[in-house]
């Protein structure tokens, strides 16, 4: 029961407790039910929602309703994740509770964009690795659902980025097999292979194992491209081209794919990626 919201109807619409009461119940009633959580009747409870505009359904959300909310929260997560907007993410899972989701796959998804997050931006490592460790050891034991590849890629992102490349190598090589068997039929699947095939592609980019490396990221592409997703291609074609960079200097495929990464991160208005570009192109020139 969701009284909190009730309440701040009532206090929105500028109802003291008595004028919202008037003509219905007494303010007492009110009074007790906001406070102590008292039940009143389903008719006088109705009359009530119905002058504040709400729906009996807001105040008594049923699972799959909150389950939907948290889904469209940890939607917006998993975007901030992928731009980089890291504080963000972690802004939003705050808000959230594990504890308080009925859902298993929604409390792997949540597990999977906070280790990530965690992982990425630094913040704890020990606990990133908690996060995979829960989903590979607890909630996906059999390994039958796509968050254990990404459990294993999350692992080998939290140990590169503790500079322990052997065990991150240990993670990262158990993914293109397992990839082979995940659905690309939906969007939020694809999402979850494009996350995948991007750090996988980047690890092998840092470890100079190039070959590896432009093979990841041009199925990403390619992914990208069948599927029309655009996130991913940015920060694919900009890891291309350093790759390229790296191989052969400054040649004209290298400014094709940094003139591409620079299109499609504007395109996704991708401001903490653009900066890097813009960093990163000063630095060779």
């Amino acid at each position: 029961m969701d009284i909190q919201r009730f309440i701040n109807r009532r206090k929105e619409l500028g109802y003291s407790q008595s004028e919202l009461a008037k003509g219905i119940c007494t303010q007492a009633t009110i009074s007790k039910f906001e406070n102590n959580g008292k039940m009143i009747s389903t008719k006088i409870l109705t009359q009530l929602c119905q002058r504040l505009g709400l729906s009996l359904s807001d105040i008594f959300p049923s699972e799959a309703d909150t389950d939907s909310a948290v889904r469209a929260d940890l939607r917006r997560a998993e975007f901030d994740l992928i731009t980089t907007e890291y504080e963000e993410a972690l802004a939003i899972l705050k808000s959230l509770s594990i504890e308080t989701i009925n859902d298993k796959q929604i409390q792997m998804e949540y597990l999977f964009i906070r280790g990530y997050v965690l992982a990425l931006s630094k913040q704890n490592i020990d606990e990133a690795i908690f996060c995979f460790d829960q989903i590979l050891n607890g909630y996906d034991e059999a390994h039958a659902t796509v968050y254990s590849p990404l459990a294993y890629v999350g692992m080998g992102i939290s140990y590169q980025q503790a500079d322990n490349f052997d065990k991150a190598e240990f993670y990262f090589s158990k993914m293109p097999e397992r990839l082979k068997n995940i659905s690309n039929k939906d969007v939020d699947s694809v999402w979850k292979s494009l996350t995948m095939l991007f750090y996988t592609g980047n690890f092998y980019a840092v470890k100079n194992e190039l070959a590896t490396s432009n093979m990841l990221l041009q199925s990403l592409v390619n992914l990208s491209s069948d599927r029309h997703v655009t996130f991913y291609v940015a920060w694919a074609k900009y890891h291309l081209a350093d790759n390229e960079y790296s191989a052969n200097g400054k040649t004209q495929q290298f400014s094709e794919l940094i003139s591409d990464a620079v299109a499609f991160a504007r395109f996704n208005k991708n401001r903490n990626l653009i900066e890097q570009i813009d960093s990163y192109v000063r630095s060779v020139q």
